[in-house]
């Protein structure tokens, strides 16, 4: 009686979990379907030089500074829109790519009526070079865009 009690609880707490997780999948899937995906420049990396991303009307340029991005120090991001003119908000999520090391999330500031700007730090990894995926979303009206970049760092 308690060996099915406990394949019960069991068998409970993987469908609360699974429904957990399926949950944050739709969320997220929902999200990235709103936003219009621009296409990056190819073989374009942050840690060289600014790369753009682009539709037929609108194109966002992101860089990065200092060159080669430092880990552990302040870095300065900047991204410059053309083709957009009401912008709301902008955003930058740095994730790992080779190595689970959480994710950041950057808002940007409005500087001018194309530029804005922020700052974050990666952190140290154990692998002696670590791949980054950066994902700027630009939400706009009426439609919001999403553009994913590359970045190498070097430990």
């Amino acid at each position: 009686m308690k060996r099915i009690s406990l394949l019960f609880v069991l068998a409970l707490i993987m469908g609360v979990l699974g429904y957990q997780v399926y949950q944050t999948e739709s969320a997220s899937h929902a999200n990235s379907a709103a936003h219009r995906q621009l296409i990056a420049e190819a073989n374009c990396f942050l840690q060289e030089r600014a790369c753009s991303a682009s539709d037929q009307q609108v194109q966002i340029k992101l860089s990065l500074t200092p060159q080669p991005v430092p880990l552990m120090k302040p870095v300065q991001a900047t991204l410059q829109l053309s083709g957009l003119s009401s912008v709301e908000a902008i955003e930058l999520k740095i994730e790992g790519l080779n190595m689970y090391m959480g994710f950041q999330t950057v808002q940007l500031v409005k500087q001018t009526a194309t530029d804005w700007q922020g700052s974050f730090s990666l952190p140290v990894c154990s692998e002696s070079e670590m791949h980054w995926q950066v994902t700027a979303s630009v939400d706009s009206a009426p439609q919001a865009y999403q553009a994913r970049f590359k970045l190498v760092t070097q430990r």
